[in-house]
């Protein structure tokens, strides 16, 4: 068939498609849809179409085959997700449907806080958000339970997720990844006069000569702190992607980045006698943080509020400043400072040099060892689902 005769055939189908709707033929509307969608197996929208219509006069497992072929025509369209869900959920294949579903809010969050709205579309969003949030608070729940459980860990709260209301407990305190209610809340936290603290503040002046030495050889190991795949809000325009802020990583992600490691050899031996953060027996970032002169990180809420960040300035130029829910404080060389950053805070470089600062995370100290395998599970078990998420087949 020619292109125009197959333009002609679809809008003779779409016309008669239209009369058929206007005068309520339910079965005619089938038929022509189902040819439609055979005439156009290529189109996402048809398809589409198709699937909704099978799923209110056809059957479930055509509207099913219609909906999955409109995703891997269109996989950035989430809406194919949302109905997709649905269907397999009237089908009783809820676990498909929750991965189905996920897979779309990883494109359109507002899945996960549908708006309100009386169509079939609203009606989806409610039944994906409600399945998803069962689903993520349940696999914490499980996961972070033991034969010992803690309340304070199977409580906790992955605020974009969760299927119970809730508060926080502290103001200008937002963490937006994992919130644990229960545990102390304050900005600052003083270490001064811990073993490992003392240790690494009396190394700094190696330190700095580590990065200064290594700093040329690896400006092309620098990346911006902010990268441009990140979806941010509109304070961090200037910044993300740019390397007027860079890290510099010595694990990143809870790797070692080995090409950059080998010339800290200092730095790391200090790090060994730290509790450092991590989802297993590696600190999950370790980096230097470059803040050029003139820049300025605007007020933002880190993501949980289960560890601790240390900075440990190197290079300060004067009128540097961090503030943490509004107590500013500046960064002296040598001397480590500790922070909820969970709490709003920004940092300041008004200086006519780089500000250096090397930065970690440690666990919070009110966590028992106990508790952090608790967290660490509930961590580990979420990733594992989300990489094992797949369309059924």
């Amino acid at each position: 068939m020619s292109l125009n005769g197959k333009k002609a055939q679809q809008e003779s189908l779409e016309a008669q498609l239209e009369s058929a709707i206007a005068h309520s033929d339910d079965e005619q509307c089938l038929e022509l849809m189902r040819n439609l969608g055979r005439l156009c197996p290529d189109d996402a929208e048809i398809q589409h179409r198709l699937g909704s219509v099978e799923e209110q006069l056809g059957t479930a497992e055509k509207a099913l085959a219609a909906h999955l072929c409109s995703i891997s025509l269109a996989p950035q369209n989430p809406l194919t997700y949302l109905y997709s869900g649905f269907c397999l959920q009237q089908m009783g294949r809820r676990d498909e449907a929750i991965e189905v579903w996920s897979l779309g809010s990883d494109l359109e969050p507002a899945l996960l806080n549908p708006p309100h709205r009386n169509d079939p579309t609203g009606e989806r969003l409610v039944a994906a958000a409600t399945a998803l949030r069962k689903h993520f608070s349940q696999l914490h729940r499980d996961s972070s339970n033991t034969t010992t459980p803690s309340h304070k860990i199977t409580g906790a709260i992955w605020p974009q997720t969760t299927d119970t209301p809730f508060n926080y407990q502290a103001d200008q305190q937002r963490p937006s990844l994992f919130y644990i209610p229960e545990l102390t809340a304050r900005p600052w936290h003083d270490l001064q006069g811990l073993r490992w603290v003392e240790h690494l503040e009396a190394l700094s002046s190696d330190i700095v000569k580590e990065f200064s030495d290594a700093q040329n050889s690896l400006h092309a190991f620098c990346r911006p702190y902010l990268g441009v795949e990140m979806k941010l809000g509109r304070q961090f325009a200037e910044l993300q992607g740019s390397l007027n802020w860079t890290a510099l990583d010595l694990y990143r992600e809870g790797k070692l980045q080995s090409k950059v490691a080998q010339y800290f050899p200092v730095t790391l031996a200090a790090l060994e006698q730290v509790p450092l953060y991590g989802m297993d027996s590696l600190p999950y970032e370790v980096f230097f943080s470059v803040l050029k002169p003139g820049q300025h990180i605007k007020p933002h809420f880190g993501l949980s509020n289960h560890s601790l960040t240390i900075h440990l300035p190197l290079i300060v130029p004067p009128g540097c400043s961090l503030t943490v829910a509004g107590q500013r404080r500046q960064w002296v060389p040598g001397r480590i400072l500790a922070f909820d950053d969970s709490y709003i805070h920004e940092a300041i470089n008004p200086g006519g040099e780089q500000r250096v600062v090397l930065i970690f995370s440690i666990w919070h100290p009110d966590l028992s060892k106990g508790e952090c395998d608790a967290i660490q599970r509930s961590f580990t078990a979420r990733a594992r689902w989300l990489a094992a998420r797949q369309l059924p087949l």
